[in-house]
């Protein structure tokens, strides 16, 4: 049965106990006692955005052919990312202020909209509106995941619930590329879109049946919280915009310029969210501390960044296994797919581990992320198409280990008040340091030669090999972060529930 709780924030929560009065750990509780439809139904929003990013990417060289405006061939996903990060933004103040239910109503509402506009656009304007609108539903989708397990599962199940997440994204990494490849062989690239339909109804019929009717808050302030919201959206969609648009220029002084904008924009918003005054109280998006490292939240969420923001690397191996390997593109595609599917078999295992693993994984991924970015150049050097695809398994297998431990560490350290905001962090935090890795990844990439035509094949093994050298340092930068969230952990936080606590929970639960 659902017990709902009621926080200082007035937040309704709703947590899944078994009939002993206690949770349980194990697998099979996540899809007991009535859990199975909400796991049906977080994971089925994961999928619709996480499958549609890998088929677009597939059938959009057809759907150019078809519809035109190849020069906006890359806004294609830079709108949707930014779009998606706005979503991932406001998913936590939308769910405070109006419930699950109504967020996952806007949520695929927002996301069928889009894809109907990108299944039947008769121009490119057309369908880069769809895809805004796709990236806005599809950031709201992933972030209210994360704030669905934060209300629905016991500390003690959260860890394997968010392992669900990037599972769906390793299916969507094995499985787009081929249905998509299909679609686009066929001449159907438009039904890439139009079979977002039937998923998106199923998985509004398993949001209505399983979110709780009643005992969510009601708006309050709903016009200061919309200027709130107005104001911080659109500087964090001006910080993202800028670094994408810097990064699509291709050059790489416009992409340092536009990677300083960013950042000077970001550090901006970060400044607006600490100032302690009552709108921001109010309205958050995102958590107090975020990327500081002087408290739990801060150092976990910063080694996650970066080393999500090393992997960014991996989207130019496909490039190079075609051009220079004279590899077929789906072969090409699956090379950075490998990443996805290693980062959901050790998620998996990781979940699986006891509390005391916990914290070894935590400083055992950043390390491992570090030395599989490191032995990919290494292969680029030696031109092992074998060896960088086993290097990064590595990259993903450490991201998988320490991604759910430290996602959980955010959460059970955030404040009370702010359990929705730092939940949905996860995703934004992820979406935001791809982007800005996005765009260093190409300043360094051209300065190494990748674009320069002059330079022919080695420029483009030369300029990648200097990417995957440089973001092994970057993913090593996260250990130190890693560490230091670990060591915080150990000491009561104001306003939060004590690691000490889940690991009794856990073991008492085992």
């Amino acid at each position: 049965m659902f017990i709902e709780e009621t926080s200082e924030s007035s937040v309704s929560r709703f947590v899944e106990i078994p009939a002993g009065g206690s949770p349980t750990a194990g697998w099979l509780a996540l899809f007991s006692n009535g859990n199975a439809p909400v796991c049906v139904m977080l994971t089925g929003g994961v999928a619709i955005h996480a499958l549609s990013l890998r088929i677009v990417a597939t059938v959009l060289p057809s759907a150019v052919a078809q519809i035109g405006g190849l020069r906006f061939f890359a806004w294609a996903t830079t709108v949707a990312v930014v779009s998606a990060i706005w979503g991932a933004a406001i998913a936590a103040p939308l769910a405070k202020a109006r419930g699950l239910r109504h967020a996952y109503r806007l949520s695929l509402a927002l996301f069928a909209v889009g894809s109907i506009a990108c299944a039947a656009a008769p121009s490119m304007a057309v369908f880069l509106t769809g895809r805004v609108f796709q990236g806005w539903g599809g950031g709201l989708l992933l972030a209210l995941a994360y704030t669905t397990i934060q209300r629905a599962f016991p500390h003690a199940l959260r860890t394997r619930a968010m392992v669900l997440v990037p599972a769906i994204w390793g299916v969507g990494a094995l499985l787009g590329p081929l249905l998509g490849g299909i679609l686009a062989q066929w001449g159907l690239w438009r039904w890439a879109f139009w079979i977002d339909l039937p998923v998106i109804a199923i998985v509004w019929i398993l949001a209505e049946c399983s979110l709780p009717r009643r005992g969510e808050p009601k708006p309050i302030g709903t016009v200061s919280r919309a200027r709130t919201a107005g104001g911080r959206l659109a500087l964090l969609g001006a910080a993202v915009l800028a670094v994408a648009t810097g990064g699509v220029s291709g050059g790489a002084l416009s992409s340092g310029i536009g990677l300083a904008a960013g950042a000077a924009l970001l550090i901006a918003l970060l400044r607006m969210e600490q100032h302690p005054d009552a709108g921001v109280s109010r309205f958050r998006l995102l958590p107090t501390g975020a990327y500081r490292v002087d408290n739990v939240l801060g150092a976990a969420s910063l080694a996650m960044a970066l080393m999500m923001g090393g992997t960014t690397a991996i989207i130019y191996l496909p490039y190079v296994a075609m051009e220079i390997g004279g590899y077929s593109p789906i072969s090409g595609g699956y090379l950075s797919a490998i990443a996805s599917m290693a980062w959901t078999a050790t998620a998996f295992a990781s979940a699986s581990a006891g509390p005391r693993s916990a914290a070894g994984s935590m400083i055992f991924g950043p390390v491992v992320v570090a030395l599989g970015l490191f032995l990919t150049g290494c292969g680029l050097i030696a031109g092992s198409f074998v060896f960088m695809a086993l290097s990064v398994v590595l990259v993903g297998g450490g991201i998988g280990a320490a991604w759910a431990p430290l996602g959980n560490l955010m959460m059970a350290h955030a404040k009370e008040a702010e359990g929705d905001v730092s939940s949905a962090f996860i995703s934004t935090n992820q979406m935001i340091a791809q982007a800005f890795a996005s765009a260093l990844a190409g300043m360094i990439a051209n300065l190494g030669g990748f674009a320069d035509p002059m330079q022919g094949g080695g420029g483009v093994v030369r300029g990648v090999t200097w990417l995957f050298l440089s973001f092994a340092l970057l993913a090593a930068i996260a250990l130190p972060a890693a560490v230091i969230s670990v060591r915080l952990s150990a000491v009561p936080q104001p306003d939060a529930i004590p690691i000490d606590d889940l690991k009794q929970l856990s073991t008492s639960a085992a």
